[in-house]
């Protein structure tokens, strides 16, 4: 309850008051503070913030996914609602521009990783079938699958006889993951395949893959990813979304062997674990998930 009052109090009195002192005192508005103050993600995430919690509506409307614009246009009806002088502040319409082009991309990979995520896999579709198959020859390039129905699926990892039934949960989304990291990165998913055999510390390779592809997908609605992305030179694709999944997977592969686990059952302990650490990393605003596989592919 105390919280609550202290929110609302904060939102309504304390939050203009400060902003209408400094704009007095240091003759700049709130969003010039924050470009010329802060960068990379920092910067993006506090001018979101600050659009989000505006009185304005134009500028509410930046951080809403459902509202369509011209970026320039409502750059320059921002600077007018401001009273930013763009000859006295040149600097400034250049970066806020790019924070809302960042901002807009974001929200059009979540729409975009929402899209793939809720199409359902279906066998009577020929083209789910074909990358199904794919990702078998790209993991598996010395043995011939008997049939699409068979006990050789458990080979990389699926559950049962019909691959098929393990992507109910993240939809095609799990299996153009799956694909994208043998397909792009064939040596080093074939690596982790068979650190997923290990006598010991071995785990359901597929199966992990699509636990994986949940953890990403949360992360980005969560909006846990905008600090890798809000440092990301250029807008957001799909692709970058593949990437981030295949930088997620390589990293809990060492994570589960060097936690030198007993059984799988361990593996809620230890996804959970992985998780925690990720969303500590991703708190400095100065992270990129990256590796040396991905900087190669980040530039096409």
């Amino acid at each position: 309850m105390w919280q609550d009052i202290w929110l609302y109090l904060y939102l309504t009195w304390f939050r203009p008051m400060i902003k209408w002192l400094l704009r007095k005192v240091l003759g700049t508005c709130e969003l010039q503070r924050i470009c010329h103050g802060y960068g990379g993600a920092a910067r993006t995430k506090k001018i979101e913030k600050s659009l989000k919690l505006s009185k304005y509506k134009p500028l509410q409307e930046v951080t809403s996914a459902d509202v369509q614009f011209d970026v320039d246009q409502r750059v320059q009806e921002i600077l007018q609602i401001k009273g930013v002088s763009q000859e006295k502040d040149p600097g400034f319409a250049p970066l806020l521009r790019a924070c809302i082009v960042q901002i807009r991309g974001y929200q059009e990979l979540i729409r975009e990783v929402e899209q793939v995520r809720g199409e359902a896999y279906s066998s009577d579709n020929q083209e789910h079938e074909n990358m199904l198959l794919q990702l078998w020859d790209l993991l598996m390039p010395d043995t011939k699958l008997e049939s699409r129905i068979t006990k050789q699926w458990g080979d990389i990892g699926f559950q049962g006889d019909d691959p098929r039934t393990d992507f109910r949960g993240m939809g095609m989304l799990g299996l153009h993951n799956l694909f994208f990291f043998a397909d792009q990165q064939t040596d080093l998913a074939r690596q982790v395949l068979q650190h997923s055999h290990h006598p010991k510390y071995g785990y359901s390779f597929a199966v992990v893959g699509i636990n994986i592809t949940s953890l990403t997908y949360s992360l980005l609605v969560r909006g846990k990813l905008r600090t890798h992305f809000y440092n990301f030179p250029r807008t957001p694709r799909l692709s970058h979304f593949h990437l981030v999944y295949c930088h997620l997977m390589v990293e809990f592969d060492k994570f589960w062997l060097a936690e030198k686990p007993r059984d799988v059952m361990e593996f809620n302990r230890i996804r959970n674990k992985f998780e925690k650490k990720l969303l500590s990393l991703l708190r400095d605003n100065s992270t990129v998930l990256t590796g040396s596989f991905m900087e190669k592919l980040e530039q096409s």
